[in-house]
């Protein structure tokens, strides 16, 4: 790939900053803006495609699943109908939508597609049956549904972090950061929030990196509370 040159003018804070984070992942600066960028691009690319992609997504959707939807007798059988193709309907605010069964992502509504919620309940004759929730702590998408490339990215991050802030910052230049969910710590899509797979998926449950880093995550509370507490002089 053929690579022009570009003058990038940062304050000082900032590109000191931006060294320390390299020289930690043992990569350039240009090659992290590059990977910012790209990753940016991408994202406001998605975000602001055109309508004909949408129209063209629903066309291949309705072809795919429009004899399932208008054949199914109840909500079990549309159900079954849709799973073999690797999509669930679900309810939402009142209405329907068509997620992805893999990794949880909302497609579009029912009514887009020609089936609303209420021409679904009116020929099921019942509501649609709660859709089962899954514990914050065992997380939305396990490992197991991410590409192989992300979740070996993953795992070395984690296994060759030497702290809090190295891990962060590793995590960040990939589009990623690190929230807790309960007693277990999840790695989300920075620009999304989705939430992608636990750290306990990709390496080491989350008490495992506080022993390993000698302290909690600095967002965590209880970080704050084990502070004081080290800070209090002892009667």
């Amino acid at each position: 790939m053929e690579l022009e040159s570009v003058t990038l003018k940062l304050p000082r804070d900032l590109l000191s900053g931006a060294q320390r984070v390299a020289s930690a992942r043992e990569v350039t600066i240009g090659h992290m803006v590059r990977q910012l960028l790209k990753r940016e691009v991408a994202r406001q690319l998605t975000a602001n495609r055109s309508e004909a992609t949408d129209e063209r997504l629903l066309a291949a959707l309705q072809a795919l699943l429009g004899r399932d939807l208008a054949e199914a007798e109840d909500w079990d059988d549309l159900a079954a109908r849709l799973r073999p193709h690797g999509y669930d309907m679900r309810e939402v605010n009142g209405g329907v939508a068509l997620y992805k069964t893999s990794c949880g992502t909302r497609v579009c509504k029912g009514s887009e597609l020609g089936f609303s919620y209420a021409i679904l309940c009116r020929r099921f004759g019942a509501d649609m049956p709660a859709h089962p929730m899954k514990s914050p702590s065992a997380g939305i998408m396990p490992a197991g549904n991410i590409d192989p490339i992300r979740h070996k990215s993953f795992c070395e991050h984690i296994m060759a972090a030497r702290n809090w802030p190295d891990l962060i910052n590793r995590l960040a230049c990939e589009g990623i950061e690190l929230r807790l969910l309960g007693t277990a710590l999840g790695l989300h899509n920075a620009a999304t929030g989705r939430h992608l797979c636990n750290s306990a998926d990709v390496g080491a449950v989350y008490d495992d990196l506080v022993r390993r880093f000698g302290c909690r995550l600095p967002s965590d509370p209880l970080a704050y509370k084990t502070s004081q507490t080290a800070l209090t002089p002892q009667e």
